[in-house]
C-alpha cells in the first residue's frame, strides 16, 4: 500500500525530464569534445610536416607512432597545406587494390573530401585546396579555346589542414610498390 501512495506522490514530469536532460548534455559534450581537447591531431603532426610538400611517415611501430591508435597494417604520407598564399595542389594516383584512400582534413578534424581506390582500375585524384574565400582558379582551357586533355580538379576550399594518403601495409614483398605510390603523391603550391 505504501508503494502505491508513493507513486501516486512522485512529480512524473521530472522523472521524464531526468533521462532527456541527460541525453542533451551527452549530446553536446560529444560535439564539444573535439575543441575542448589540449592537443589535437593537427597540432601533433603539424610541427613534423613541411608546409606544402608530401612526407612519408615511418612504419607505426608500438609507442613510437604519430597519433594514437594509428593502424599498424597501413602506411602514410601526409601533408600539412596553407593555402594562404594561393592555391594548392593535390595529385595522386590510388593503385587498384583494396585499403588505399585520400583524404583532406581540416585541424579541427573534419573530414573535407575522401576517395577510396577501386579494386578494378587506378583511381586518379586531382585536388585544388583553395582559400575559403577564393573560388576562382583561372580561365578554364576552353575558353582560351584549347582543348582539354586532363581531368579537371576537385576544388576544397580550406585555409589549412592536412592530407592523408594512405595504404595497406602488406609485407615486405610489398613495401617498394607501397613506397612508390606514396612518393609519387604530389602536394604543392599551384602556379598560374
Amino acid at each position: 500500500m505504501k508503494i502505491a501512495n508513493v507513486l501516486k506522490k512522485a512529480n512524473w514530469q521530472l522523472i521524464l525530464a531526468a533521462p532527456v536532460a541527460a541525453g542533451i548534455l551527452h549530446i553536446c559534450a560529444t560535439l564539444a569534445a573535439p575543441y575542448l581537447t589540449a592537443a589535437s591531431a593537427y597540432s601533433r603532426l603539424a610541427p613534423a610536416l613541411p608546409v606544402n610538400r608530401m612526407q612519408i611517415l615511418n612504419a607505426s611501430a608500438p609507442g613510437a607512432e604519430p597519433l594514437p591508435f594509428m593502424s599498424p597494417d597501413a602506411r602514410y604520407a601526409m601533408c600539412r597545406f596553407d593555402t594562404s598564399g594561393g592555391p594548392v595542389s593535390v595529385a595522386s594516383t590510388l593503385p587498384p587494390d583494396l585499403g588505399w584512400t585520400l583524404t583532406v582534413m581540416n585541424p579541427q578534424g573534419d573530414s573535407l573530401y575522401a576517395a577510396a581506390s577501386v579494386p578494378t582500375r587506378p583511381t586518379p585524384i586531382q585536388i585544388a585546396i583553395v582559400p575559403s574565400e577564393d573560388a576562382f582558379l583561372g580561365v578554364t582551357p576552353e575558353a582560351r579555346g584549347i582543348a582539354r586533355d586532363a581531368q579537371q580538379p576537385t576544388v576544397v576550399a580550406a585555409t589549412r589542414g592536412i592530407v592523408i594518403v594512405r595504404g595497406p601495409d602488406k609485407g615486405f614483398s610489398y613495401q617498394r610498390h607501397v613506397d612508390a605510390v606514396l612518393k609519387d603523391a604530389r602536394c604543392t603550391a599551384r602556379t598560374f
